[in-house]
């Protein structure tokens, strides 16, 4: 089956020009023409937007199924990553990748998506810390958690999101886990800060074999260029497997 995911950092809606706007951040997933949205900074925990429920007003405004992990949570505001589909959402789980300290907290949200009569894609949307030593405390947590094992990996695995690697080569903890940045895997390098000049490619998608990526790009518009500091990164892709039919289960919304 093929379909089309956008991974996208909002920057909790506010746009470069300093404006909050998910009407707009909205309008730019439209023009991705996305199955699945991966979101990472949704939400606003210090109170700097009116608007509280970042990520329903979003699934409302794209009539998504949605399902969110927040990972913080101060004075009832939330704030971290959401996934949206167009399909149905089979179950979803968030997992905390914090690194204990003064370090933000952070997390990897999971969720099974039903592609087609109960065969599941595995989606995760994460978004790693600003240190090199705080991403690799997190790649390990991704990796001996019960994240990427292979109990849950009957079917495709999709892993995307706001790597905050700065650097273009692969990151080899992944890599060593059999799954594999789909830049290297098509040959292009998809830049996606900051949204006005893209020099970097902080935003990441790493497949698994059940995945066969078809392209991979950087979304530019003038409204991507203005609603978020990053770009959307967008991927089309083809699902290769044929699993066994699996039990259908309510969206959960974490929360």
């Amino acid at each position: 089956m093929e379909l089309t995911l956008a991974s996208y950092n909002i920057h909790s809606g506010i746009g470069t020009d300093g404006k909050f706007d998910l009407r707009r951040i909205a309008d730019v997933l439209r023009e991705t023409n996305a199955d699945l949205v991966a979101l990472q900074e949704v939400g606003d925990f210090r109170g700097v937007t009116a608007v509280e429920d970042h990520p329903e007003d979003l699934a409302e405004l794209l009539g998504f199924h949605m399902a969110y992990g927040p990972n913080v949570v101060r004075n009832g505001r939330r704030y971290g990553n959401a996934i949206l589909s167009r399909l149905p959402i089979a179950r979803s789980r968030n997992y905390d990748l914090s690194v204990h300290g003064r370090r933000e907290p952070r997390g990897a949200l999971r969720c099974d998506v039903d592609v087609q009569e109960g065969q599941l894609l595995h989606l995760f949307c994460l978004h790693l810390g600003l240190t090199l030593g705080e991403r690799r405390k997190q790649e390990a947590l991704l990796l001996t958690a019960d994240i990427l094992r292979d109990a849950i990996r009957n079917d495709p695995v999709i892993v995307c999101g706001d790597f905050n690697h700065w650097w273009n080569a692969p990151v080899p903890s992944l890599v060593r886990h059999a799954i594999h940045d789909v830049s290297h895997i098509l040959r292009h390098s998809a830049r996606t800060y900051p949204s006005r000049w893209p020099l970097f490619r902080l935003d990441r998608m790493f497949v698994d074999r059940g995945i066969r990526p078809i392209a991979l790009f950087a979304h530019r518009s003038a409204k991507s260029a203005q609603a978020s500091d990053h770009l959307p990164l967008v991927m089309r892709f083809e699902t290769l497997h044929a699993a066994q039919p699996t039990a259908q289960h309510p969206v959960q919304i974490v929360a």
